[in-house]
């Protein structure tokens, strides 16, 4: 990977869909320069998760254990959903901010659970009706939450709960919030107003927010990736960093308030 500087190609900026690129690119540019502190959290995060990754990747082939590629995969969506937050695509990164959430709670269940791993390979044919009611109970999402709160903590439980529903009001699935975030009237000259749609938003309480769901979507996968793989929470110290983070978060959030009152 390059990160030279670059001139972009000839025709760039010339059609729709490479003005948005560019514009997104420019609005990340500003986040970089003008947020310091959240962007430093969100390359935090994102470093820690890369520590994750490689650790799952060494040992993938070995181990040949799905939930360690599901980490990996929740890395991936937290990157996603940070370039999204970052460019100001607010509503962009709900969607990828609820896969890794899910991809991080199906990986610490398969992680814990012996049979679980050979259950989730062995999904039962369409017209195995029984055997597939019992497959989804099994993998429902919110199974799965209640039972991280039975094992680890009932704050945790509703922390998941909480992160994926936020990504369901918020543009994961598409309902009233999802569809009107990105809406603003326009009075026009001759006294009617119109209908303005915004893709990239400025930098404000609503990108703020977003910036603070991927962080914690972030946080959220690397708790649980320490409490499935206990080695790698000791060797890559993840319980003290996702603590030191939290609290960094906090001071941000606090900060904001301050801000405001």
């Amino acid at each position: 990977m390059s990160h030279k500087s670059f001139n972009p190609p000839k025709g760039w900026g010339s059609d729709l869909l490479s003005q948005f690129q560019s514009t997104a690119m420019e609005n990340e540019f500003a986040t970089f320069v003008h947020a310091p502190e959240w962007q430093g959290m969100l390359c935090e995060v994102a470093t820690i998760l890369d520590s994750c990754s490689s650790y799952a990747m060494e040992r993938l082939l070995k181990a040949n254990d799905p939930a360690l590629l599901l980490f990996v995969c929740a890395q991936s969506q937290y990157l996603a959903s940070v370039r999204s937050t970052a460019a100001g695509h607010c509503i962009a990164a709900y969607p990828t901010g609820r896969s890794a959430v899910e991809s991080a709670l199906y990986g610490w269940y398969l992680a814990n659970n012996p049979t679980a791993s050979q259950n989730w390979h062995n999904k039962p044919e369409p017209d195995q009706k029984k055997a597939l009611r019992d497959w989804n109970a099994e993998f429902k999402f919110s199974s799965l939450a209640r039972l991280l709160g039975e094992k680890i903590s009932r704050d945790l439980e509703e922390w998941a709960k909480y992160l994926h529903q936020t990504a369901i009001d918020l543009g994961a699935h598409p309902n009233q919030n999802a569809l009107y975030a990105n809406m603003e009237y326009e009075d026009r000259e001759d006294g009617a107003c119109m209908l303005k749609i915004t893709h990239l938003h400025i930098w404000n309480d609503f990108s703020m927010s977003t910036t603070k769901f991927t962080i914690e979507t972030g946080l959220f996968v690397i708790r649980l990736f320490a409490l499935s793989f206990h080695d790698a929470n000791q060797q890559l110290n993840l319980d003290q960093s996702s603590d030191r983070l939290v609290k960094n978060l906090n001071y941000l959030q606090s900060m904001k308030t301050s801000e405001t009152e």
